[in-house]
Protein backbone atom coordinates (compact mmCIF):
# COMPACT_ATOMS: atom_id res chain seq x y z
CA UNK A 1 0.00 0.00 0.00
CA UNK A 2 1.44 3.26 -1.16
CA UNK A 3 1.68 6.34 0.81
CA UNK A 4 -1.36 8.29 -1.21
CA UNK A 5 -3.71 5.20 -0.06
CA UNK A 6 -2.20 5.30 3.52
CA UNK A 7 -3.07 8.77 3.32
CA UNK A 8 -6.60 8.65 2.23
CA UNK A 9 -7.59 5.23 4.73
CA UNK A 10 -6.44 8.00 7.65
CA UNK A 11 -8.13 11.03 6.52
CA UNK A 12 -11.25 8.57 5.99
CA UNK A 13 -10.81 7.29 9.92
CA UNK A 14 -10.16 10.44 11.21
CA UNK A 15 -13.45 11.84 10.24
CA UNK A 16 -15.72 8.63 10.98
CA UNK A 17 -14.21 9.48 14.18
CA UNK A 18 -14.66 12.81 14.84
CA UNK A 19 -18.40 12.35 13.18
CA UNK A 20 -19.33 9.71 16.22
CA UNK A 21 -17.51 11.65 18.49
CA UNK A 22 -19.85 14.38 17.82
CA UNK A 23 -22.90 12.19 18.01
CA UNK A 24 -21.81 10.97 21.29
CA UNK A 25 -20.94 14.34 22.81
CA UNK A 26 -23.04 17.16 21.81
CA UNK A 27 -21.56 20.76 22.25
CA UNK A 28 -23.84 22.07 25.52
CA UNK A 29 -25.90 25.00 24.93
CA UNK A 30 -24.78 27.90 26.34
CA UNK A 31 -27.33 30.11 28.99
CA UNK A 32 -27.84 32.81 26.30
CA UNK A 33 -28.22 30.87 23.73
CA UNK A 34 -31.28 28.38 25.76
CA UNK A 35 -33.02 31.47 26.04
CA UNK A 36 -33.11 32.11 22.59
CA UNK A 37 -33.93 28.67 21.99
CA UNK A 38 -36.53 28.99 24.49
CA UNK A 39 -37.96 32.46 22.75
CA UNK A 40 -38.23 30.93 19.40
CA UNK A 41 -40.34 28.33 20.41
CA UNK A 42 -42.62 29.66 23.41
CA UNK A 43 -44.22 33.19 24.25
CA UNK A 44 -44.99 34.83 20.60
CA UNK A 45 -48.10 35.75 21.28
CA UNK A 46 -49.38 38.81 23.82
CA UNK A 47 -52.83 40.78 24.40
CA UNK A 48 -53.49 43.97 26.51
CA UNK A 49 -55.81 46.34 27.81
CA UNK A 50 -55.39 50.11 27.50
CA UNK A 51 -56.03 51.06 30.87
CA UNK A 52 -55.72 55.15 30.27
CA UNK A 53 -58.33 54.93 27.86
CA UNK A 54 -60.99 52.33 29.91
CA UNK A 55 -60.55 55.17 32.95
CA UNK A 56 -60.22 58.84 31.14
CA UNK A 57 -62.85 58.78 28.33
CA UNK A 58 -64.34 55.08 28.78
CA UNK A 59 -63.25 53.06 26.18
CA UNK A 60 -62.49 49.33 25.38
CA UNK A 61 -59.21 49.14 23.68
CA UNK A 62 -57.46 45.74 23.15
CA UNK A 63 -54.47 44.48 21.55
CA UNK A 64 -52.72 42.14 19.95
CA UNK A 65 -49.19 41.75 18.90
CA UNK A 66 -47.36 38.59 17.29
CA UNK A 67 -43.26 38.52 18.26
CA UNK A 68 -41.82 38.16 15.03
CA UNK A 69 -38.55 38.12 16.27
CA UNK A 70 -35.97 39.32 19.26
CA UNK A 71 -36.36 42.67 17.42
CA UNK A 72 -39.64 42.45 15.25
CA UNK A 73 -43.16 42.43 15.89
CA UNK A 74 -46.84 42.70 14.37
CA UNK A 75 -50.54 43.29 15.62
CA UNK A 76 -53.34 44.98 15.28
CA UNK A 77 -55.79 47.22 18.55
CA UNK A 78 -59.43 48.20 18.29
CA UNK A 79 -61.00 51.21 20.11
CA UNK A 80 -64.64 51.36 21.10
CA UNK A 81 -66.26 54.46 22.31
CA UNK A 82 -68.28 53.07 25.01
CA UNK A 83 -70.25 56.19 27.07
CA UNK A 84 -73.51 57.24 24.95
CA UNK A 85 -73.52 60.38 27.15
CA UNK A 86 -72.17 63.84 25.72
CA UNK A 87 -68.48 64.03 26.23
CA UNK A 88 -68.63 67.51 25.70
CA UNK A 89 -65.30 66.95 23.04
CA UNK A 90 -66.31 68.79 19.58
CA UNK A 91 -64.56 65.69 18.09
CA UNK A 92 -64.61 62.09 19.55
CA UNK A 93 -63.23 59.24 17.91
CA UNK A 94 -65.91 56.49 18.53
CA UNK A 95 -64.40 53.27 16.64
CA UNK A 96 -60.62 52.14 15.55
CA UNK A 97 -58.45 49.54 14.09
CA UNK A 98 -54.98 50.06 13.61
CA UNK A 99 -52.90 47.19 12.59
CA UNK A 100 -49.45 47.94 13.35
CA UNK A 101 -45.41 46.96 12.74
CA UNK A 102 -42.83 47.38 15.30
CA UNK A 103 -38.68 47.35 15.14
CA UNK A 104 -37.29 46.81 18.31
CA UNK A 105 -33.71 48.58 19.51
CA UNK A 106 -31.51 48.41 22.09
CA UNK A 107 -32.14 44.64 23.51
CA UNK A 108 -29.35 43.35 24.82
CA UNK A 109 -30.79 40.32 26.09
CA UNK A 110 -32.11 37.12 23.53
CA UNK A 111 -35.65 37.29 25.16
CA UNK A 112 -36.39 40.20 22.79
CA UNK A 113 -39.27 42.39 21.23
CA UNK A 114 -39.12 44.76 24.69
CA UNK A 115 -37.54 47.95 25.34
CA UNK A 116 -37.63 50.81 22.81
CA UNK A 117 -39.80 50.44 19.93
CA UNK A 118 -40.34 52.64 17.02
CA UNK A 119 -43.47 51.01 15.00
CA UNK A 120 -45.41 52.37 11.69
CA UNK A 121 -49.74 51.93 11.76
CA UNK A 122 -52.31 52.47 9.76
CA UNK A 123 -55.30 53.40 11.33
CA UNK A 124 -59.12 53.47 10.27
CA UNK A 125 -61.55 55.60 12.57
CA UNK A 126 -64.48 56.75 12.72
CA UNK A 127 -65.42 60.46 14.89
CA UNK A 128 -68.22 62.76 15.33
CA UNK A 129 -67.92 66.06 14.95
CA UNK A 130 -70.05 68.88 16.19
CA UNK A 131 -70.48 72.90 15.72
CA UNK A 132 -72.55 75.26 17.14
CA UNK A 133 -74.26 77.79 14.77
CA UNK A 134 -75.92 81.00 15.98
CA UNK A 135 -78.62 82.11 14.23
CA UNK A 136 -80.47 86.32 15.67
CA UNK A 137 -79.05 85.10 19.38
CA UNK A 138 -80.21 81.68 19.13
CA UNK A 139 -77.83 78.59 18.63
CA UNK A 140 -78.18 75.47 17.57
CA UNK A 141 -75.66 72.36 17.63
CA UNK A 142 -75.41 69.88 14.64
CA UNK A 143 -73.40 66.56 14.66
CA UNK A 144 -72.41 64.11 11.89
CA UNK A 145 -70.20 60.71 11.74
CA UNK A 146 -67.31 60.27 10.13
CA UNK A 147 -65.08 57.62 8.47
CA UNK A 148 -60.59 58.19 7.81
CA UNK A 149 -57.78 56.67 7.23
CA UNK A 150 -54.82 57.72 8.61
CA UNK A 151 -51.14 56.44 8.28
CA UNK A 152 -48.49 57.02 10.44
CA UNK A 153 -45.27 56.22 12.86
CA UNK A 154 -45.27 56.00 16.65
CA UNK A 155 -42.73 55.64 19.61
CA UNK A 156 -43.28 53.73 23.19
CA UNK A 157 -41.08 51.36 25.43
CA UNK A 158 -42.32 48.00 26.33
CA UNK A 159 -41.34 46.13 29.68
CA UNK A 160 -41.93 42.43 30.10
CA UNK A 161 -41.26 40.24 32.63
CA UNK A 162 -39.81 36.59 32.62
CA UNK A 163 -43.37 35.50 33.55
CA UNK A 164 -45.01 37.28 30.70
CA UNK A 165 -46.23 40.62 32.55
CA UNK A 166 -46.40 42.75 30.23
CA UNK A 167 -46.82 47.20 30.61
CA UNK A 168 -46.15 49.07 27.39
CA UNK A 169 -45.96 52.79 27.17
CA UNK A 170 -46.47 54.03 23.53
CA UNK A 171 -47.76 57.62 21.74
CA UNK A 172 -48.02 58.38 18.13
CA UNK A 173 -49.18 60.56 14.88
CA UNK A 174 -50.37 59.92 11.63
CA UNK A 175 -51.39 61.81 8.80
CA UNK A 176 -55.40 62.16 7.55
CA UNK A 177 -55.77 60.33 4.18
CA UNK A 178 -58.87 62.39 3.26
CA UNK A 179 -60.97 59.69 2.75
CA UNK A 180 -64.02 61.00 4.41
CA UNK A 181 -66.19 64.24 3.47
CA UNK A 182 -65.10 66.46 6.37
CA UNK A 183 -65.71 69.63 5.84
CA UNK A 184 -62.94 72.06 7.27
CA UNK A 185 -64.89 75.01 6.70
CA UNK A 186 -67.72 74.23 9.05
CA UNK A 187 -65.84 71.85 11.54
CA UNK A 188 -61.69 73.12 11.83
CA UNK A 189 -58.87 71.64 10.89
CA UNK A 190 -58.35 67.93 11.13
CA UNK A 191 -54.94 67.19 9.59
CA UNK A 192 -53.64 64.73 11.55
CA UNK A 193 -55.16 61.51 13.80
CA UNK A 194 -53.58 60.38 17.48
CA UNK A 195 -52.76 56.54 18.69
CA UNK A 196 -51.44 56.07 22.45
CA UNK A 197 -51.63 54.66 25.33
CA UNK A 198 -50.55 52.41 28.57
CA UNK A 199 -51.36 48.69 27.79
CA UNK A 200 -51.30 45.86 30.94
CA UNK A 201 -51.11 42.79 29.55
CA UNK A 202 -49.37 39.19 28.98
CA UNK A 203 -47.23 37.24 26.88
CA UNK A 204 -47.77 33.82 26.26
Amino acid sequence: MNIKKILMVATAFLMTAAAHAQEKEPVEETDSQKKLTQFNSEKRHEIGLDVFSAIVFPAFNPRYEYVWSKHSGVGMDINIYLSDADSGIDELETFSITPFYRQYFFSKEDYGAKGFYAEGFLKYYQFKASNTIFIGGNSSQTTENFSELAMGIGIGWKWVSDSGFMIDLGFGFGRNLGISDYNEDVYGDRPIAGRGGVNFGWRF
